[in-house]
């Protein structure tokens, strides 16, 4: 077990589980939790021996957003927030969405706020009964941040994103699930074993499809249908050269299981 103060970082049978452990604030994240879960990303996507991540949390709730009661140094500054939105939070959101491998987000109670940014980063999201994703920031006079309204408005589109965030909107589990911003609802007893048991089912599937497919819906997201199938081309011209296609192929052909080395 790699030691923080702030989280648990374990790796099982190639899946890294990454929980924030902070449930007497409800996982709310202070600076501290904020550069450690920086790493603790970084330092699973960096793994040869991780083939995907789980990304869960201790206690009560998955994360109150951002911890209101911390005062840092320069706080009273003008300027500090953005600062400290492009230099803590949002490089932590990109490490997660750039990352070459599947990240499966188990929800637990609360994600609110840039909790839920956080969440919604993930490739997958599992979510107990009770979970629910919170738009907290209309009810403190403060706007969505750490690319929410982004990954909100891909997948919601633009009149149920600004109703969400002008209302301070919950949404419950079963409706993340119709909505597709969560993939599955799962008993809250069995939460974490449920998304280690998706991340282990997702992480049997070959190395370089989960990294470029991966790659490709982010940046599909920016680009238009044209520029999609151009780097969809570039890329099915890489993978056809590598070695886990002709044993992919030489598997299909002999009838037995693929034997993926990720090159």
């Amino acid at each position: 077990m790699q030691l923080f103060e702030t989280l648990l970082y374990t790796v099982d049978q190639q899946i890294a589980t990454i929980t924030l452990n902070r449930p007497e604030v409800r996982n709310s994240l202070n600076q501290k939790l904020r550069l450690e879960l920086r790493e603790a990303v970084n330092r699973a996507s960096a793994d040869d021996n991780v083939r995907a991540v789980v990304l869960a949390a201790s206690g009560a709730g998955f994360c109150a957003g951002a911890d209101l009661t911390e005062r840092l140094p320069g706080s009273d500054q003008d300027g500090f927030v953005t600062r400290v939105l492009n230099e803590e939070y949002n490089p932590l959101i990109l490490a997660i969405k750039k990352s070459p491998k599947p990240f499966v987000c188990a929800i637990n109670g609360a994600a609110a706020g840039v909790g839920a940014s956080l969440a919604l980063a993930c490739d997958l999201i599992v979510m107990a009964e009770d979970a629910y994703l919170y738009s907290a920031f209309g009810a403190i006079s403060l706007i969505p941040d750490g690319g929410a309204h982004k990954l909100l408005l891909d997948q919601l589109g633009s009149k149920r994103t600004y109703e969400m965030i002008a209302l301070s909107q919950k949404l419950s589990a079963t409706h993340c699930v119709e909505l597709g911003l969560a993939n599955r609802v799962v008993p809250a007893e069995g939460l974490v074993n449920q998304a280690i048991q998706f991340a282990t089912q997702v992480s049997a599937a070959a190395p370089l499809t989960l990294q470029y497919s991966k790659q490709i819906l982010r940046e599909a997201q920016s680009y238009d249908l044209e520029s999609v199938m151009a780097l969809e081309a570039e890329i099915q011209n890489r993978l056809f050269r590598s070695k886990d296609f002709r044993e992919g192929a030489t598997a299909f052909f002999e009838k037995r299981k693929p034997e993926f080395e990720g090159c």
